[in-house]
Parts: structure tokens; C-alpha cells; sequence
């Protein structure tokens, strides 16, 4: 007996030091990856630097300021989200959804199809149903998503006024069927959930399906109401940006074209899964390409936005991870 209670603090202390361990390498790996891709966008930098030389501070003061404080806001959004979407499994503070959310990027970062993400935000719970969350954070993205497929649909329209490829009609006629059927879904979605639970493929994933199936509409639309906040509100960054880039385009044209990047930001995977700049830029360019813009202003706008909106995140992430308190029930 006694070599049992003497063994136990020292099991305890061993976990202790693996969990720190395993914090440390993962903060390591998120260092190393953050600086390959740096390395990777070393033109990029080049660009951004000459391009800032060019901006006028005084003329476009009220502008980068308002691009920095709707960094905050837009981070702020998606952790009310993340806030009400757990609500049924545990109370959270805004501020540590707002944690919860960097951290989840931070991981996402890092990991292929943004499967950090889940981690990141699980692991901060403290309820034993925690893994019910992953349902709750898949109906998140799943409206987010949702919301990128109607601003991008809406900003297809604005875009037919101006000289389009067949392709882009052949999108947009594919946006208007996935829209119908996000409302089917949604409509249908008590029914849906009932009768794909049958099958036993599905079994292992009915914690997940039953968080789906207990979301009212009320929740449902407060959600979607701060997912269509964040979607604005980065939209807005990015038009911003341009602006600071003298990227001289009527305002509305603007929005639909920052709106038809993040459309296909969201519906296209990256194939280099530590950064979605790739995307992004190929993006911008065939939008862009429309109206007679500097090109090589809206590349490095686009790079000047990610790296405010996704590696300063990142990076605070990172070390709000390293203090995250993870015991070996979590993991």
C-alpha cells in the first residue's frame, strides 16, 4: 500500500512533464511552420514592404485603423459563436471563447483540413461531454459557410454587369443549388438527422448528431446572425486594405469582388495546408483581372490581410496554448 500512494504523485508529476513536453513541441511546430511559410511568401514580403513605403500613414490613417480594430471584432464574432454554440454542454465566458477560438487556430494552422481547430477548442471545456462539441463546432463552420454561399451569389450578380467568363455562370447556377438545399436542410434537418441515424455507419457519430438535432431555431439564427457579422466585418478589412493599396474601384465593386475571393477561399481546399494564401491569391487575380487594377497591389493586399488576420492570431494562439491547462482526462 504504501508503495502505492508513493508511486502515485511520482505517475502525476510524469504526466505533468509529458503534457508540458508535448505543449512545447507543438508550440515548436507552429514556430517552424509559421517561418517556412514566411520563407515561402519571401516575394511576397518584398512587395508588401515596397507597397507600404508608397502608403500615405496621414491620408490613410482612419483607414489602418480601422483595419486593426476590426481584427479584434472579427475574431470577437466567431468566439460569440463559438459561446452560444456550447452553451448546452458548459457556460463560458466570452473571454475564454475568445481564447479558445486562437488556440483552435493556432492548431488548425498547423494540421490538414483545419482538424486542429477541434482540438483546440474541446480541450478548454471542462464538461465530460466535450467531445459532443465537435457537432457544434461543424454546425458552426457549417453556417459560415452557408454565408459565404449567399454573399458570393449576390456578388455573382454584380459581377454579370461587368464582362464574365462561362465558367463563372456555371458557379453561380451551383451556388443557387447549394443554397436551395442549405434550406432544405435546415427545414428538414430534424428528419435528415433521424433517419441517417439509422444506419450503423453513422452510430459512432450519434453524440454528434444528437448536438445537431437539440439546436433550436432561436440558437440557430443568433448563430447565423454573428456569422453573418464576421463575414461582413472581414469583408470590410479586406476593402479597406485595397483602399490603403490605392486600388481605385467603386466601393460596391469592391465588396463583390472581396466577397468572390472569400467565396472561393472557403469552398476551394488548399493544397498546402498551412496557408490558404494560394487560394487566395489565384482568387484575386482571376476577379481582379476584370478592372484595370495593379495587380501586383492586390496580391500584396491580399498577403497584408493574412498576415494580420491569421499569423498575429496565430502566433497569440500559440502562447495562450503553451498556458493552456490540459490534464490527462483531456487528452
Amino acid at each position: 500500500m504504501q508503495n502505492t500512494h508513493e508511486s502515485s504523485p511520482k505517475a502525476s508529476i510524469l504526466s505533468e512533464k509529458l503534457i508540458l513536453g508535448f505543449k512545447w513541441v507543438i508550440f515548436g511546430v507552429i514556430l517552424v511552420i509559421l517561418y517556412q511559410t514566411l520563407q515561402q511568401k519571401e516575394i511576397g514580403i518584398r512587395f508588401l514592404i515596397t507597397e507600404l513605403r508608397k502608403v500615405s500613414i496621414q491620408e490613410y490613417i482612419y483607414q489602418i485603423i480601422s483595419v486593426i480594430l476590426l481584427l479584434f471584432v472579427n475574431w470577437g464574432c466567431e468566439a460569440k459563436k463559438w459561446q452560444i454554440l456550447i452553451k448546452r454542454i458548459e457556460t463560458i465566458t466570452f473571454t475564454d471563447a475568445y481564447q479558445s477560438v486562437l488556440v483552435g487556430l493556432s492548431l488548425g494552422f498547423i494540421t490538414p483540413a483545419n482538424l486542429g481547430d477541434y482540438a483546440g477548442k474541446i480541450l478548454r471545456l471542462n464538461s465530460q461531454k466535450r467531445l459532443e462539441g465537435i457537432g457544434y463546432i461543424i454546425l458552426g463552420n457549417g453556417v459560415q459557410f452557408y454565408v459565404a454561399l449567399l454573399f458570393g451569389a449576390v456578388s455573382y450578380l454584380q459581377l454579370f454587369t461587368k464582362k464574365v467568363e462561362s465558367m463563372d455562370k456555371v458557379i453561380f447556377i451551383f451556388l443557387l443549388f447549394l443554397i436551395g438545399l442549405g434550406i432544405f436542410v435546415y427545414l428538414k434537418r430534424f428528419n435528415l438527422i433521424k433517419y441517417v441515424s439509422k444506419f450503423r455507419i453513422f452510430h459512432k457519430y450519434q453524440n454528434h448528431l444528437n448536438a445537431l438535432n437539440s439546436f433550436d431555431s432561436s440558437e440557430f439564427q443568433s448563430v447565423f446572425f454573428w456569422a453573418i457579422l464576421r463575414y461582413l466585418t472581414f469583408s470590410l478589412q479586406f476593402v479597406l486594405v485595397l483602399q490603403i493599396f490605392r486600388i481605385n474601384m467603386l466601393l460596391v465593386d469592391l465588396l463583390a469582388v472581396s466577397c468572390l475571393v472569400f467565396l472561393f477561399k472557403t469552398i476551394i481546399p488548399s493544397v498546402n495546408f498551412v496557408s490558404d494564401l494560394g487560394v487566395r491569391e489565384l482568387s484575386a487575380m482571376h476577379f481582379f483581372k476584370i478592372y484595370s487594377v495593379n495587380m501586383d497591389s492586390v496580391i500584396t493586399a491580399t498577403f497584408a490581410l493574412w498576415l494580420l488576420n491569421i499569423l498575429l492570431p496565430v502566433l497569440v494562439g500559440a502562447g495562450l496554448f503553451l498556458k493552456l491547462s490540459i490534464s490527462a482526462r483531456k487528452i
